[in-house]
């Protein structure tokens, strides 16, 4: 545990640099696996054409198929990168099978920079409602599980997990959600937008001048008595032009994160109760794990607070100081509450 924690501390911050993804130590990952529907219809009535999507699978399903646990993924995150969850000290796979599913426009599924068909701008526009939907068709056509024990996700994998919880509530027992929200607030959708306008000005000009605004905005969203600990006054101009170069930016990658954004900015899972958030409370089953970060600064912990007390769920909120980088940076925490309520018979 020791040497996990001190790498995920050593890049816990680089979680606002380059695509707000997380480094983690490398994992024995199992095999990349892919799902090749001809198609994926979308809820706006648009077709992914072929809709290929990326997962890995750890642990074995047991006979009764009751020990099943769905882990969709961050933004730009991959299946490989979240590997490190399949451990005992968060999922363990001698308990649990595993399934890791690779969002659509995170260039392993069907992605704006992968589409032969298409690519980049000509890649539809897919909503949270449609990742759940693709997932849920997954685990019955291609994986044969009607049934889930759980739904855990960080970030937009927690955002998957809300809508997961609303629009098939019958289908999992326990939801374990972190630094995530049921719907953007304010802070977000200003946030979100302002790096959507910026990746659209870099696909215009082809140069670097927005790639060094992102740097910057990416820095903000640092709790700002951690950035000034971690980076002197002095340098930090050179610093926001340091990880400029270091974002790698081209027009798939920029297409993929512009779409996966679109989908966190139309996230609402009270859309369908006629955004009566109560209401859409009212439909969830199961148990919940919610955690937030005090000052997470790239998803507003508020909404998930007052969700959490419309369900009367279980509730963490960390404060390292670390803000979204929370999990990591106090890993022990997020470890022992996760485990234990994974481990906890349902009601």
């Amino acid at each position: 545990m020791d040497s996990k924690v001190s790498t995920y501390l050593k890049y816990a911050f680089l979680l606002f640099l380059s695509s707000y993804f997380v480094i983690s130590e490398p994992v024995a990952a199992s095999e990349q696996k892919y799902a090749h529907f001809k198609s994926c219809e979308l809820i706006a009535g648009q077709v992914i054409s072929p809709c290929n999507i990326g997962y890995r699978t750890f642990g074995a399903l047991n006979k009764a198929k009751s020990n099943a646990i769905l882990v969709p993924t961050w933004y730009g995150g991959t299946s490989e990168g979240h590997a490190y969850l399949a451990d005992a000290e968060y999922i363990d796979p001698k308990k649990f099978f595993i399934i890791i599913i690779d969002a659509l426009g995170n260039h392993i599924s069907s992605s704006p920079s992968n589409s032969a068909t298409q690519s980049n701008e000509k890649f539809p526009q897919f909503t949270m409602a449609d990742l759940v939907s693709i997932q849920h068709r997954l685990l019955v056509e291609v994986l044969q599980i009607e049934q889930l024990y759980a739904v855990v996700g960080l970030s937009m994998g927690g955002m998957q997990a809300f809508q997961f919880a609303v629009q098939y509530p019958e289908v999992s027992s326990k939801y374990a959600i972190a630094i995530a929200s049921p719907r953007l607030a304010t802070f977000d959708i200003a946030h979100w937008t302002t790096r959507n306008k910026l990746l659209k000005q870099f696909l215009e000009c082809q140069c670097n001048a927005p790639l060094e605004v992102l740097a910057g905005i990416q820095l903000l969203g640092a709790v700002p008595e951690k950035l000034s600990l971690d980076i002197p006054r002095e340098i930090i101009a050179t610093r926001i032009n340091e990880n400029a170069q270091r974002i790698n930016m081209t027009t798939g990658k920029a297409w993929n994160q512009i779409r996966q954004t679109q989908a966190m900015l139309t996230h609402n899972i009270a859309m369908d109760f006629n955004n009566d958030m109560s209401l859409a409370a009212s439909k969830v089953k199961g148990e919940f794990l919610i955690i937030v970060g005090a000052d997470d600064r790239v998803v507003t912990p508020q909404p998930a607070r007052e969700f959490a007390d419309l369900i009367d769920a279980n509730f963490i909120e960390l404060d390292k100081d670390c803000g979204h980088a929370d999990p990591w940076c106090d890993a022990s925490t997020f470890s022992n509450a996760l485990t234990t309520f994974l481990d906890k018979k349902t009601k």
